[in-house]
């Protein structure tokens, strides 16, 4: 706090020669402080101080600079005469509680003497129990001496403080969130009900200072009680930004963001969009707000927010791989691989973004392409980041191999993201069992892999749907039947292979109309599958053959 309040730039103003008695002491502590002041703006800063010193000696009473001095004779180790100076002004104005505060300070910093810090930070809290400096230089000196009980008394006193002052109540409130808030919520309620009437007085008192308002609505989100801030945010900005205090530059972007977490997205995004008109360079903005339209699934505002971000910041290769992985969830491929080679080619230390277009590729269907560029990225990563070669990397890896009916290499590229990470390796056994499955290969090992999978996610559609495929395999159609069909029952959206395999299972139990039926939702859902379609052409067919014969 010292050197905070009382850095070298900050300059004094004239002594009070009120102060003095004598004439010639006034016009000397005019003139050395007026040659101070042409030596600190020559940059001359041992002149400065010296003439700053005089100017003391004159008029010892000058409380500021008698902090500005012993401030700058503390940063020059020599606390012992930073000491001095705050005495003597101690002696020339005893009821001033400053340099109380900051000899205790000089004491416990720099001294190690926490008994006499103690000392005389009590002396000042007695002298100015209004004086949140004061309550603070107490506070932490309990703080520091493990003396949390004293550090509660002290707050509890300052609770009983009849200051109208609305900044007081917020630097109180401070002290007591530091006291009793705990993370992740665990604060009990008796102790966040103090901090609570804190800055409720603040905010009383404090109406038409968006400072205090700002700062109560960051307490109140740091307390996980976010409703209590969205107003204070709304009634900060009506009043508008404060220069001199930076808590409220960004208001709008608080608010947003509070908006966001009692589920206001709506509300969020039209602040969102105000921010954007009237600062278009601003990319975290974009940012969030194309995250808002992708939840809302309205894409092109999506698309549109996260080309904005990233015009407005093209230094960070995570703007360019959010957009791609956008354009990829939108299967705009071309969009997102052209943004992933643009941002290869500008970052190409980056074996993260190799990575990113491999799999864009792959799932683009350019197979060959994906191959040669996993390779590369690999490469890369083994030369210089060796921390990216992660059981996620080889498995995305295999996952492309497999694409590209590679089938040998992506087993082999599979187990070993298995072997990296055995305890996770759930989406890895199920993809090498279903793999292997559904090609009617090593289907006793196939199975055993998937049911490593069910047994570390047992409520997984995708792997109950594998169990009942690998047990269709082996022409176990009655258990294929009820594994598929709870798979069915699992997998939200319904997805047309799931649909697809309990038709095929009930096809093989001899109902083929119960087949017809999954295999026609199936189609539904993916309207470009020629086997699916032949399968109920073939169907229907057979159904109204036979339909004369069951007429004779």
């Amino acid at each position: 706090m010292f050197a905070d309040a009382y850095a070298s730039e900050n300059r004094p103003p004239p002594p009070d020669l009120a102060l003095t008695d004598e004439g010639a002491l006034k016009a000397k502590a005019l003139s050395e402080f007026a040659s101070a002041l042409i030596a600190e703006d020559d940059a001359d800063a041992e002149r400065a101080l010296s003439g700053f010193r005089k100017t003391l000696e004159a008029a010892p009473g000058y409380t500021e600079l008698a902090l500005k001095v012993a401030y700058e004779l503390s940063k020059r180790n020599d606390p012992a005469a930073a000491i001095q100076v705050l005495k003597d002004a101690i002696k020339a104005t005893p009821k001033e509680p400053l340099p109380l505060v900051y000899l205790s300070q000089l004491y416990s910093r720099s001294l190690k003497k926490p008994d006499l810090a103690l000392k005389y930070a009590e002396q000042a809290y007695a002298l100015a129990p209004e004086n949140s400096a004061c309550a603070l230089a107490l506070f932490e000196l309990h703080l520091a001496g493990g003396e949390t009980k004293k550090a509660a008394q002290l707050l509890e006193q300052a609770a009983k403080v009849p200051s109208r002052n609305a900044k007081y109540w917020v630097q109180i409130g401070e002290l007591a969130a530091r006291l009793y808030l705990k993370e992740e919520g665990a604060t009990p309620w008796a102790d966040l009900a103090k901090i609570n009437a804190l800055y409720r007085k603040a905010t009383d008192l404090g109406k038409g200072d968006p400072a205090t308002l700002a700062k109560a609505g960051d307490y109140f989100i740091l307390s996980r009680q976010i409703k209590e801030a969205v107003p204070l945010y709304r009634a900060a900005i009506q009043l508008g930004p404060n220069a001199a205090e930076p808590g409220t530059s960004n208001l709008r972007e608080k608010l947003a963001r509070a908006l966001i977490l009692t589920d206001q997205r709506d509300d969020a995004i039209r602040v969102l969009e105000e921010i954007t008109r009237e600062t278009p360079n601003r990319f975290e903005t974009f940012e969030l707000l194309g995250e808002l339209y992708e939840r809302k699934g309205e894409f092109d505002k999506a698309f549109q927010s996260y080309s904005n971000s990233l015009k407005a910041d093209s230094s960070d290769p995570r703007n360019h791989l959010r957009l791609a992985e956008l354009l990829l969830r939108g299967k705009r491929f071309e969009q997102a691989l052209e943004t992933l080679r643009n941002a290869r080619a500008r970052f190409p230390d980056r074996p993260d973004l190799t990575f990113s277009l491999g799999i864009a590729l792959s799932r683009a269907k350019k197979h060959t392409q994906s191959m040669t560029v996993f390779a590369e990225a690999l490469a890369e990563a083994q030369q210089s980041h060796e921390e990216l070669l992660t059981a996620e990397f080889y498995f995305q890896y295999g996952a492309a191999a497999e694409q590209a009916d590679r089938i040998e290499k992506a087993a082999e590229l599979i187990k070993r993201s298995i072997e990296l990470d055995p305890a996770n390796a759930s989406q890895a056994y199920n993809y090498l069992g279903y793999m292997w499955v559904d090609r009617g290969e090593n289907l006793v090992e196939a199975t055993e892999l998937i049911k490593k999978a069910l047994a570390m996610d047992p409520e997984n559609g995708a792997f109950v749907d594998s169990l009942g495929w690998a047990q269709f395999k082996q022409g176990l159609f009655e258990e294929a039947l009820k594994n598929l069909l709870r798979a069915a029952d699992l997998v939200k959206p319904e997805d047309s292979v799931v649909l697809e395999h309990v038709g095929d299972a009930y096809h093989a139990l001899g109902k083929t109309s119960e087949a017809f039926d999954y295999w026609k939702r199936a189609l539904a859902l993916d309207a470009e599958n020629k086997g699916l379609a032949d399968k109920l052409k073939t169907s229907a067919d057979s159904a109204a053959k036979q339909a004369p014969n069951e007429a004779r």
